[in-house]
């Protein structure tokens, strides 16, 4: 049943790619779809080797870290592509929660962004986004908190896009680490940002914590795309943190569809 609910999930995300995104062309949306099930059966029978498999997408290597590498970056353009008519090209975005560069990739090749801040506590998911990104520079191993510190992050034994340092009564968890964490606004004053076309935050559940540590900050932001708790251990739920940011001027544009098995909602709010 897993698999059937997976691949129905993959052709889904082909549907609202081939058919949906205009920018694009078909050839090079064929091309990535039919890379994904192909990567994804080599992947399953070989399995992966200790280096970072790559797999080369419009003209530019994507690094991914497991079986279903190519379907995320897929998913990100799938769930994203309408910021092209919200965020300005030469944009400066901040992506908290980056995984291994999925939205990075995205931002570099769609929205056609100047630069990308992108924050990624994870080691094994930090060395690979270096890899996917912009400018390795800009890349900054931390978690976002409410404080200063150290804190543990929960490893999903699914993937690792769903650890998280709220624990989920309905994830199991492989490992755990102590990583370190920083504010926002003291994250964004160390690397001298002075405005923020668009922060995207996606920390399986601590989002609300991060908003909290950015007060300051969101005055210099734009947009911001930000995952909201439904059903889940979280922070806060998509009522507070849309309360939080309708109270700091923020309005709400768009809200991703919702059914009662997901555990989050993805919502876009401009100034």
């Amino acid at each position: 049943m897993k698999s059937i609910g997976l691949l129905l999930w993959s052709l889904k995300l082909d549907f609202v790619f081939l058919f949906l995104i205009k920018e694009l062309t078909f050839a090079d949306k064929i091309c990535l779809v039919l890379l994904k099930y192909i990567i994804y059966i080599r992947d399953r029978l070989a399995g992966l080797s200790d280096k970072p498999p790559y797999v080369r997408v419009f003209n530019k290597r994507f690094y991914y870290s497991d079986i279903y590498g190519l379907a995320s970056l897929q998913r990100v353009y799938c769930e994203s592509y309408r910021l092209k008519h919200l965020v300005k090209e030469d944009a400066v975005i901040i992506d908290v929660g980056a995984n291994v560069g999925q939205f990075n990739f995205f931002c570099q090749h769609y929205l056609k962004a100047k630069r990308i801040i992108s924050i990624e506590p994870v080691d094994n998911c930090f060395k690979v986004l270096q890899l996917n990104a912009l400018d390795p520079k800009d890349c900054c191993r931390y978690a976002i908190s409410k404080e200063i510190g150290t804190i543990r992050i929960y490893i999903s034994n699914i993937s690792s896009q769903h650890s998280t340092y709220i624990r989920n009564e309905n994830e199991e968890y492989d490992n755990s680490l102590l990583v370190q964490t920083r504010t926002l606004d003291n994250l964004a004053d160390e690397l001298d940002i002075e405005s923020c076309d668009l922060l995207k935050i996606d920390t399986e559940g601590s989002e609300y914590d991060i908003l909290i540590s950015a007060q300051r900050f969101l005055e210099r932001a734009n947009n911001v795309l930000v995952e909201m708790s439904v059903n889940r251990s979280s922070a806060g739920n998509l009522f507070a943190v849309g309360d939080f940011l309708q109270k700091r001027g923020f309005k709400l544009l768009e809200l991703s569809s919702y059914n009662r098995r997901q555990s989050s909602v993805d919502g876009v709010f401009c100034r």
